[in-house]
């Protein structure tokens, strides 16, 4: 099945899921309620969205008023596909080019603490599923990252990891996509990865191409706040430079519901949501 076409059906799969898991109760908690945030929750809120279509100056524009852009480092660009006939990008007409030999792209300051409900999202595509564990998105603090997705090459997958405290030797919470491989055809979409951390549920929840694996959530009580800004296509503090496409990166403080999840891995970049 093409790309595109499986991303879709996914996508409406995760929303008839949601729906279904409404229905039942006590489900609206464990699938992230819908109807508005728990007790303590922190409303939904969105501190950035670089949609990746262009960088003048080196700079990709955040699409969130007075929110922090990207820097582009190394020898990172932006695509822009300027011929119907040629390579599509993975979403609209741009995204983030990285040749895993320490190019990157990084905020100045971080758009999310994380000592509070946060959510982040990114579409990314592997040059190769290979030896390298690579990173696509972390918020790093001064010993440690506070979060980051990333592919593993231990285990072949994606997972996110969160280090329990800001230092080098803290324990970690890891959370692995167990049902889906990373897509790395180089002509593909590649996967929409989003990890929720609800703060009062004490919970975090890894999203891969909209759904939700029985598999993908962890209890976690993690509560340091990241110093450094968001990392683009590496972890700031162990390398893991990241070989391959990013796009549609998104930042949210607040827990994003399931639906809301499965809008974000549309492929068209929504600068309303």
């Amino acid at each position: 099945m093409h790309d595109r076409h499986r991303v879709a059906l996914v996508a409406l799969g995760a929303v008839a899921l949601s729906l279904t898991l409404g229905a039942l109760p006590g489900a609206a908690y464990a699938a992230g309620e819908e109807h508005g945030p728990r007790t303590g929750e922190t409303p939904l809120s969105r501190k950035g969205y670089w949609p990746l279509e262009e960088a003048p100056g080196g700079t990709a524009p955040n699409v969130q008023p007075e929110g922090l852009p990207l820097t582009l480092n190394g020898d990172a660009w932006i695509y822009h596909n300027e011929d119907v006939f040629g390579d599509p990008a993975l979403v609209d007409q741009g995204d983030l080019r990285l040749d895993g030999d320490g190019d990157w792209a990084a905020t100045s300051a971080p758009p999310v603490g994380g000592d509070g409900s946060f959510t982040l999202a990114a579409r990314a595509r592997p040059a190769a599923a290979d030896d390298r564990t690579q990173t696509v998105l972390s918020l790093p603090g001064s010993d440690a990252d506070r979060i980051a997705i990333r592919y593993q090459a231990a285990t072949g997958k994606w997972e996110a990891v969160v280090s329990t405290k800001d230092k080098a030797n803290a324990p970690h919470v890891v959370v692995t996509e167990e049902q889906a491989l990373p897509a790395d055809d180089p002509h593909g979409v590649g996967d929409h990865l989003a990890v929720v951390f609800d703060a009062p549920a004490h919970e975090l929840r890894f999203y891969v191409n909209g759904q939700l694996a029985t598999t993908s959530t962890a209890a976690d009580t993690t509560s340091w706040t990241a110093s450094g800004g968001l990392q683009v296509g590496r972890s700031a503090i162990h390398g893991e430079y990241f070989e391959g496409t990013v796009d549609e990166v998104r930042a949210y403080s607040g827990a994003a519901s399931p639906t809301a999840i499965s809008q974000m891995a549309a492929l068209t970049g929504l600068p309303d949501l």
